[in-house]
């Protein structure tokens, strides 16, 4: 079976799959496959907003059935989560449709929101519109530019290795420095 042969008999499930654990890179990967004419339009929309609304949907309620027990087992993140609550609680509307465009968030916002007093019909609701946007946006994108960064893609996979090392030294350098510096603080050397 060929890739294109695979996408095109198995690419709406994989990127509701996709939208539900990652997101934005496979929503573009996906707006260049429509390009390519390898996924419908429609279907591809579709299935992104499914995915998206799924994970938005299970953090949300995670957050409303569990949150108090994450803050209880994490009391450090008590404060924080305060000053980010009174935030959400005064711009909700703003926050649901935006939060999707800004990687890191698409999960700490919905389960931040389901803590708060948003009755739950609202943020589906509101999900669903924003992810609706958020996917036609990334889609369009993925149609328009995908083409242009395939290239890039490939050199990506082609150096991918290396990347992954060169970032792992980076950590591990980052690990020593910090350990180092404690022993400064501490008085020990």
């Amino acid at each position: 079976m060929s890739i294109s042969s695979f996408i095109q008999e198995y690419g709406l499930l994989a990127l509701i799959v996709g939208t539900i654990f990652e997101g934005e890179g496979v929503v573009l990967v996906a707006g260049l496959a429509i390009r390519q004419g390898l996924l419908p339009p429609v279907g591809a929309l579709l299935a992104a907003l499914l995915g998206t609304v799924i994970s938005d949907q299970f953090c949300f309620y995670t957050g409303r059935l569990m949150g108090g027990t994450v803050l209880r087992r994490f009391p450090g993140m008590q404060g924080r989560f305060d000053a980010v609550r009174a935030r959400v609680e005064n711009h909700q509307t703003a926050i649901i449709f935006s939060f999707q465009y800004f990687p890191g968030l698409s999960m700490i916002v919905p389960f931040t929101l389901g803590m708060t007093r948003l009755l739950a019909l609202r943020f589906l609701v509101l999900d669903v519109l924003s992810a609706g946007l958020w996917s036609g946006t990334l889609l369009l994108v993925g149609y328009l530019f995908g083409v242009s960064i395939q290239p890039l893609l490939e050199k990506f996979h082609e150096y991918s290795g290396w990347l992954l090392a060169g970032l792992a030294c980076l950590i591990l350098l980052l690990f020593h420095w910090r350990a180092s510096r404690a022993k400064v603080k501490e008085g020990g050397l």
